[in-house]
């Protein structure tokens, strides 16, 4: 069996935003298990019959579907000869973060199942990229022109659920305003700013908001002419997360019109990147972006 260095971390360096969010942090711990395990020799069913685990428990572990408590931490590690109290205790303060509530959580009367694997690690990544088809990007819309995107979605929702919906925007969109926010790199379709969402007032705070957020060092918005998103066919809106940390593998989530899919998958994360990439080529520049904003926001 193999055994940690004791002088070594067992996890790449800095953890920097994901050391505060618990997903990430249960995904990577999760990871970390696994390649000791297989260092080891040991099948998932072998580890939960050596320590009378449940059915599974190992695995669930390893996917960070399950939360991993101290003892059964310690118990892993110990079966898998990790040494050196500096290694363990840092993975053990690492297990005990795990295991805080996630910010979201608190909004999980009117956050979607297939939403949430976006809004549960986008605050971890090191760099967001986003193409928006129909309406502007959730993580700069401002809190009018949310209100109105929601009102004129499907289903019937009470005044105090569309206020919660835009509360939770609000929330994500202050992840941009931590010190280690990511960095955020948006293509907005061309036909988006011919639509008059919510009212020209709405649409003139939005564009406004959109020009002060592009004065921001981590923040990159071009248009993409309506020839050129037509060109490159992705024709729903797509995000993709670049974390870090290689302990994280790179995401990317496509909506639809009532779910999603959040694959971490690498042949399709790569071709979602190389037509982000294709969008990204061909797009207006973020100068010539601006002055486009600023004639839309004059015709309004």
């Amino acid at each position: 069996m193999a055994v940690a260095d004791p002088n070594e971390s067992l996890f790449a360096r800095p953890l920097g935003a994901v050391e505060n969010n618990p997903t990430a942090l249960k995904l990577i711990l999760g990871g970390k298990l696994r390649e000791l395990r297989t260092a080891a020799g040991l099948d998932p069913a072998d580890v939960d019959r050596t320590l009378g685990f449940s059915r599974s428990k190992t695995s669930r572990i390893e996917l960070g579907r399950h939360g991993c408590k101290r003892a059964d931490a310690l118990a892993l590690l110990t079966l898998y000869r990790v040494e050196g109290d500096d290694v363990i205790g840092e993975f053990l303060r690492l297990v005990d973060q795990s295991r805080r509530s996630d910010w979201w959580r608190s909004y999980s009367d009117v956050l979607s199942d297939f939403f949430t694997p976006l809004v549960s690690l986008e605050g971890a990544a090191e760099r967001i990229r986003t193409y928006e088809p129909f309406y502007m990007p959730g993580l700069l819309q401002t809190p009018s022109y949310t209100h109105a995107v929601i009102k004129a979605g499907p289903g019937r929702l009470l005044a105090h659920e569309v206020e919660r919906r835009v509360a939770l925007r609000q929330a994500r969109q202050h992840q941009l305003d931590q010190p280690d926010a990511p960095y955020l790199w948006v293509v907005i379709d061309e036909s988006v700013l011919l639509r008059t969402v919510g009212g020209r007032e709405v649409m003139r705070g939005q564009i406004r908001h959109l020009l002060e957020m592009m004065e921001r060092p981590r923040v990159t918005l071009q248009i993409a002419p309506l020839d050129v998103s037509a060109a490159i066919g992705i024709g729903t809106g797509v995000t993709y997360l670049r974390f870090a940390l290689s302990d994280l593998r790179d995401a990317v989530y496509i909506e639809h019109l009532t779910d999603s899919t959040f694959s971490q998958k690498p042949q399709t994360v790569e071709q979602y990147r190389n037509m982000l990439d294709g969008l990204g080529a061909c797009a207006m520049t973020p100068g010539r972006s601006q002055t486009v904003l600023r004639d839309r926001l004059t015709g309004l």
